[in-house]
């Protein structure tokens, strides 16, 4: 039969229904009552939970019951990350995206548009978007990086070359930027390049200073000037990677608050101390050196006029008999090496203070202590040993 014959026989049924008929009319009617009615209901606003598995939207599902009904059937060991958000959509598009346990296990299996993200050249994670690689990534430094007022980063940047490209993967393979946010940090994939400059505040340890006053008993001591440390602002340059630091270097030191070096007059002790040679003529260097405790600095000096650090060591050796080179460089290059943890009374201890090398000496007495001519504000004076182990190069033993 022809398309026109077809038109033609429908033209003739129709003519043969009769249109005022009451029933006829009465059905046409209920019919667009009901059709009416099916178009409100599927624009009408409803409820519903929106389904995102690894970042990307699987369905909608009337409550979270559901969901997870479905999702424990469907996703069973594979690592999923489930997220669930409440939105309001229409019925029809309720119907149209709608999980069902028919069509769940197709759309998590279905190829999805994702990005790849690579490290030189070697792809470790697909993820939703371009833009969650970037947070990745912002979060990544953010793990190491951290500035604050005294922490000043003035550049950060990732060592490896890391790309992002357009693929298409299903969504066991996509992962959320959570995961990889936590494998690269557990991994130590990427490493963060930060340069900066850090200032903090350090102490400054005081100085004891121990002078001789023999109308004190044996073995008796009073503090005539308390000591208190001082403090000092230290600014260092650095760089990092991976919070780490790879190079450091002092900047800038700005003295806060000086050190009070503390004083105190010590009687004579009971006994004399020995020291460390075999020669009886040593006996007594330590008491005998201990004697111009209080004589003035002077540079060059040699006599009890004034004595310089390594005048001072020779004067009071050349008491016991022993000749001493002049200068502490010279005294350092002869005599017996000694290690820090076998000093004895007696022995001379070196120090690189204004110049390289051993630019300054001293007696050491025992108990950590050394006396020696220290300089113009104090002049033959004790020291402890711990105070300058920084500077402190060595011992020799004539």
């Amino acid at each position: 039969m022809h398309f026109k014959q077809i038109i033609c026989v429908i033209l003739a049924c129709l003519k043969k229904i009769s249109w005022k008929s009451p029933r006829l009319l009465g059905g046409l009617f209920i019919t667009m009552i009901l059709i009416g009615s099916f178009a409100c209901y599927l624009a009408a606003p409803m409820n519903a939970i929106a389904v995102s598995v690894n970042g990307k939207q699987l369905g909608l599902v009337f409550n979270q019951n559901t969901a997870d009904t479905l999702m424990a059937s469907a996703a069973k060991e594979k690592p999923y990350e489930m997220a669930y958000t409440n939105i309001t959509v229409s019925n029809a598009d309720y119907l149209r995206s709608a999980l069902r346990p028919n069509n769940v296990e197709e759309k998590i299996n279905q190829p999805y548009d994702a990005y790849q993200f690579a490290i030189n050249g070697t792809v470790i994670a697909v993820l939703p978007d371009a833009e969650d690689i970037d947070q990745v990534l912002k979060e990544f430094q953010a793990y190491y990086v951290k500035p604050t007022k005294d922490n000043v980063v003035t550049s950060v940047k990732i060592a490896e070359d890391v790309i992002s490209s357009k693929t298409t993967a299903g969504l066991s393979q996509i992962q959320s930027p959570e995961q990889v946010l936590k494998s690269l940090i557990d991994h130590n994939s990427l490493t963060v390049i930060c340069q900066g400059k850090y200032t903090e505040t350090q102490k400054i340890q005081y100085d004891t200073i121990t002078k001789k006053d023999y109308k004190l008993g044996f073995g008796k001591k009073e503090v005539i000037t308390a000591g208190s440390d001082g403090s000092k602002s230290v600014t260092y340059s650095y760089v990092q990677s991976n919070g780490k630091y790879s190079e450091k270097q002092v900047v800038k030191e700005t003295i806060l608050q000086d050190a009070v070096t503390e004083v105190i007059a010590e009687g004579p002790t009971a006994k004399p101390i020995l020291v460390a040679s075999r020669s009886n003529s040593y006996s007594n260097v330590v008491d005998y050196a201990l004697g111009y405790v209080g004589c003035p600095y002077v540079y060059g000096g040699i006599s009890p006029g004034g004595f310089d650090c390594s005048g001072f060591t020779r004067y009071v050796y050349a008491a016991a008999g022993v000749s001493l080179p002049h200068s502490s460089f010279a005294q350092y290059a002869s005599g017996t090496p000694v290690g820090r943890d076998e000093l004895q009374p007696g022995d001379l201890v070196f120090f690189s203070t204004y110049a390289r090398g051993a630019s300054h000496v001293g007696i050491y007495i025992g108990g950590g202590q050394y006396v020696h001519a220290f300089n113009y504000s104090t002049g033959v004076v004790v020291s402890n040993l711990s105070a300058h182990s920084s500077s402190y190069l060595g011992a020799r033993r004539y």
